[in-house]
């Protein structure tokens, strides 16, 4: 009920906000996607085609950024470093600082106007400094895309620059936010700057989400004609940071918009759920799962409902779960072990107790009942060293009903991924 509730409301916000960028237009807008998480335990918040290919703009810098970064802590550069203007960086087209070639510019400046200028001239510089040409930074940007578990982004260039060949998901810039984020938090005040000055010249920064969302404190707009206008967004309330991005927007006012508004709804859906604000807490990043991706089961083990530890809450929980049972198996069909046959399975959640992943068992259930009567349920059991993460799932699906099933979840605005399950 309360699921449906939910949905009713945001059917009426998505009414009510017919020119914010909503999820029901994506249809009129292929650019469109948007992607929350929790910055502390990666659990997803909202998703709309996340992983759906798109043109990253000049969100590719928080790339370009990261390896920067990357280059101060191992010594191979400082603050102070200059880095060189060749001739070839001064020829990039807008945005940009307006280097000269020959001149240099400081490390510094250049992380400034990076995050705030989005000057193009200035990421070829800093490609050419770290890789020698930009052309091998682009190769190394799209390596360690792939080592922070970026596996649908690939890099062309440091700027975003339009590249056919160079594209990215929301739920990638949101792995890259993200690490940004734990990775170089003494780094990270230079995406809250508003201003910096450069020869003479004082420079804005663009990013209006900052001073409208409440705990906004970062990171980076983007936009060209292919890509739409593009937002990765980080905002701090008490204790939870999460992570926003928004893909292919029609206006920088719309993505803004509709930034705020599913900012807002994130936060207040943790708020509705004190044992869930509990529960995240410091809790260590669930680990990436993507898409269709083939999995060997956990060490633990599946836990089948019937199994969790009887104390309090659970048992309460399994009781309701077990008191609202799905479509029984079709008569002569019980003894059939549906695990070899029926080898898909969703997560419609991770969690770092088992209450809390039953209780999502319980929430979404009804939402994929008539999918099929063999759908099995149980909780997943993650060992992170000395924390576990409880995977809330749905078993024994074939491929298309776990596809069915995620369409009808996401619709709902509930997480879930398709997981082909191997022995």
């Amino acid at each position: 009920m309360g699921t449906r509730v939910k949905s009713v409301k945001s059917l009426l916000i998505t009414i009510i906000f017919a020119t914010v960028l909503s999820p029901l237009a994506a249809h009129a807008n292929p650019k469109y996607a948007a992607y929350i998480i929790h910055a502390d335990t990666g659990d997803v918040l909202f998703d709309r085609y996340s992983t759906e290919p798109r043109y990253p703009a000049s969100l590719t810098k928080m790339m370009t950024l990261y390896l920067l970064f990357e280059a101060i802590e191992e010594g191979r550069v400082s603050r102070t470093t200059d880095m060189k203007v060749s001739k070839r960086a001064s020829l990039q087209p807008a945005s940009k600082l307006g280097v000269k070639s020959g001149t240099t510019i400081d490390v510094d400046t250049a992380i400034r106007a990076l995050v705030i200028k989005s000057a193009n001239d200035v990421a070829t510089v800093t490609a050419e400094h770290l890789a020698g040409s930009e052309a091998k930074f682009a190769r190394l940007m799209t390596q360690k895309a792939r080592d922070l578990g970026m596996r649908q982004t690939v890099f062309r260039n440091a700027s975003g620059l339009p590249d056919d060949r160079q594209v990215t998901t929301a739920r990638d810039m949101a792995i890259l936010s993200q690490r940004l984020v734990q990775d170089f938090p003494d780094f990270f005040h230079y995406f809250d700057d508003d201003s910096f000055q450069w020869g003479g010249r004082t420079y804005k920064s663009h990013n209006k989400v900052t001073q409208d969302l409440k705990g906004a404190d970062g990171l980076k707009t983007g936009y060209t004609r292919a890509s739409g206008y593009n937002l990765a967004t980080t905002v701090r309330r008490g204790d939870h940071r999460l992570i926003g991005i928004v893909l292919g927007g029609r206006s920088g006012r719309t993505r803004n918009a509709h930034m705020i508004e599913i900012m807002n709804k994130a936060y207040a859906d943790i708020s509705a759920r004190p044992s869930l604000v509990k529960s995240i807490l410091h809790v260590k990043p669930v680990p990436d799962l993507r898409p269709d991706r083939r999995l060997p089961p956990s060490e633990g083990g599946p836990v089948l409902l019937s199994m969790l530890d009887d104390d309090g809450e659970l048992a309460e929980l399994e009781a309701a779960l077990n008191a609202l049972p799905l479509d029984a198996a079709p008569e002569g069909e019980g003894d059939i072990d549906y695990a070899y046959a029926r080898d898909w399975a969703i997560q419609v959640g991770a969690f770092n107790s088992q209450p809390l992943a039953v209780r999502q068992i319980i929430e979404t259930q009804d939402l994929i009942r008539s999918v099929s009567s063999h759908i099995g349920r149980e909780v997943n059991i993650a060992d992170q060293g000395v924390r576990s993460v409880y995977r809330a799932r749905f078993t024994r699906l074939t491929e298309d009903e776990a596809q069915e099933s995620c369409e009808r979840l996401k619709a709902a605005g509930e997480e879930c991924i398709a997981l082909h399950i191997t022995e």
